[in-house]
């Protein structure tokens, strides 16, 4: 079968794959070291070209581009995403060449566990993120506040919000659409020591004393100190624009927004820091990543040089020094803290070019690098229709002061309970 986004069965002709992680034109720093990349993975593997595309991963849309035979044969996607992939067949299996790769063997076994099932694999997972908070250090210091003590409670961060609020400037901003209130819901039931969905993934179990009180934590943020943004319904690139031109001080973020900080906001990394996750009880914080999946129609030999590629681009370590030199050299933020995939030899390589290369101010982050939490994966049932039966629930608590919490918590583990019934009917 040929690929369905243009690749060659042709053993004796060059052998096309596309991938969905060509950046946008926006960051064009990003766009040469992507080129750069795949220039040298091309040089390496004569017989293998490379066809980036800027399309990111669309759990809405993943499926019918597979139908209409419009998608990529690489896609970097989530943590979240393979069990209900790898269920409905929508992903290549790609045990034999993920077990020739020597490092594969190197994950830290929770990490493997998200692509595999059984003996057999089904993506490779490629960087991985704990959300913390992002703060001007800048209002920091003119609120008085401490810039190299980020708040580490609840309790704490709302009084720091509090302090930070002036006419001009909102002490916080949350998200709450595009299945982003959701997630970062889920965040902050991590702090409070609740969960999601039952152990085994079948029963929802947020509308619980800790969900509760998640909400009225945000409510009043919201409503009775007055100290979150008036606008609502934002999303993550909304959030960050805020903290980029001042007009917020604090917000829920991953350290790889670092370079979008950066490169979109010419922001001086120097002006802004990271903490950990305040908390209430739970001491833990949300970690998910990327992962590469591969196109259960692309023929084998596009999807060996899809993966070739990715293990070329991701894994190799003269071609991660190389990219790093290059990141830095195209301005680019390097050295951003990220969660652990691997363990022993490989992962100490890995994270020594990343030290070696950093451009970002590590200085600044010290709290968000020595917070002893645990971190806690996503739920892995049904995910990001989780996250979007929640989004109407944050939506509702930042908006409304009369919302109740415990209602709209209940409606929403009803609706999502039935979600979670007919996915294990079917």
């Amino acid at each position: 079968m040929l690929a369905a986004c243009g690749g060659t069965s042709s053993s004796s002709a060059t052998v096309t794959a596309t991938v969905n992680t060509l950046p946008p034109s926006t960051n064009p720093g990003a766009v040469y070291v992507f080129n750069q990349v795949v220039k040298d993975f091309e040089q390496a593997y004569p017989h293998e070209h490379i066809v980036g595309k800027n399309d990111p991963y669309d759990p809405t849309t993943y499926f019918a581009k597979l139908a209409a035979n419009q998608l990529e044969d690489g896609v970097q996607s989530y943590f979240t995403e393979p069990p209900l992939l790898i269920s409905r067949h929508a992903v290549a299996d790609i045990t034999s060449l993920a077990k020739s790769w020597p490092s594969f063997k190197d994950y830290i076994p929770s990490i493997a566990s998200i692509v595999t099932r059984g003996d057999r694999v089904y993506g490779i997972p490629v960087n991985g993120y704990v959300l913390g908070i992002f703060y001007n250090r800048k209002l920091f210091s003119g609120a008085g506040l401490d810039p190299d003590k980020p708040p580490t409670t609840w309790e704490e961060f709302r009084g720091y919000a509090r302090q930070l609020t002036s006419s001009k400037v909102a002490g916080f901003a949350e998200t709450s659409t595009a299945n982003q209130g959701g997630w970062h819901f889920t965040n902050w039931m991590y702090t409070a020591g609740g969960d999601l969905e039952s152990s085994d993934g079948t029963k929802a179990v947020f509308n619980s004393s800790q969900g509760v009180s998640v909400l009225n934590f945000l409510k009043a943020m919201r409503f009775t100190d007055r100290s979150m943004t008036q606008q609502q319904l934002l999303t993550q690139a909304d959030t960050l624009q805020l903290l980029a031109t001042g007009k917020v001080a604090m917000v829920v973020m991953a350290p790889d927004q670092l370079n979008a900080l950066q490169a979109q906001y010419q922001a001086n990394l120097k002006d802004f820091g990271i903490g950990p996750m305040p908390q209430n009880g739970g001491n833990a914080a949300l970690t998910g990543g990327n992962l590469w999946v591969f196109n259960p129609k692309s023929a084998p030999e596009v999807i060996k040089a899809a993966f070739d590629y990715v293990i070329y681009s991701n894994f190799n370590l003269e071609v991660v020094e190389r990219s790093l030199a290059q990141q830095a050299a195209a301005g680019q933020a390097v050295g951003a803290p990220t969660a652990v995939l691997f363990q022993g030899a490989f992962q100490q390589q890995l994270s020594a070019l990343y030290r070696k290369y950093a451009t970002v101010p590590l200085e600044n982050y010290t709290a968000f690098m020595n917070a002893q939490l645990q971190l806690r994966p996503e739920p892995r049932n049904q995910t990001q229709k989780m996250y979007a039966t929640l989004d109407p629930v944050m939506q509702a608590i930042l908006t409304d002061p009369k919302a109740d919490p415990e209602a709209l918590l209940n409606q929403a583990a009803h609706q999502f309970q039935q979600i979670l019934d007919q996915s294990s009917s079917s």
